[in-house]
């Protein structure tokens, strides 16, 4: 019964930071917090204040962090109109006139010139997820081998101390 319990806890001590833990809900939104849909929708200006685009979308990158703001730019009622990205530090956050946008550092002829921002088709968004999800199979497997290794080195060691369960 010594061997199985120290064999137990190793395992629990090898495999804690693997093990998926449940959610903890939320009820309400704190102070610190923003929404995504906060942005979209955000005029974005130039310098002088003149409304040069709204945000159209945010691109995050694989650890959760806003990488770049997408821009809708041009066209009128959304027909015509045009995306394109910048690095999400390009654009900085202000209250005018208690309205909240978007400045950045570039005129409408800037962003007028500026490259289409486009986004992967179907086929590559399917092939991008299976390779995370074949990394995270492998991932997974490696962590059982390691774990099942760390059970049975700690379980030799037990018994080496206290004999051969009977």
């Amino acid at each position: 019964m010594k061997t199985t319990l120290a064999a137990v806890a190793a395992l629990m001590i090898a495999v804690s930071p693997a093990v998926a833990q449940k959610p903890t809900f939320m009820n309400v939104q704190n102070d610190t917090e923003v929404l995504g849909t906060d942005f979209i929708g955000t005029p974005v200006n130039d310098k002088s204040g003149q409304q040069i685009g709204k945000i159209a979308n945010l691109v995050f990158d694989q650890t959760g962090r806003i990488e770049l703001a997408v821009i809708g730019v041009g066209g009128f009622l959304g027909i015509g109109e045009k995306d394109l990205a910048v690095p999400f530090d390009a654009v900085k956050s202000e209250v005018i006139s208690d309205q909240h946008v978007f400045v950045i550092d570039a005129t409408k002829a800037d962003l007028m010139a500026a490259p289409v921002y486009k986004t992967i088709n179907a086929q590559a968004h399917a092939e991008r997820v299976k390779e995370w999800r074949e990394k995270a199979q492998a991932s997974w497997t490696d962590i059982k081998a390691r774990t099942s290794k760390a059970y049975e080195e700690a379980k030799e060691k037990v018994e080496a101390q206290t004999g051969p369960k009977q």
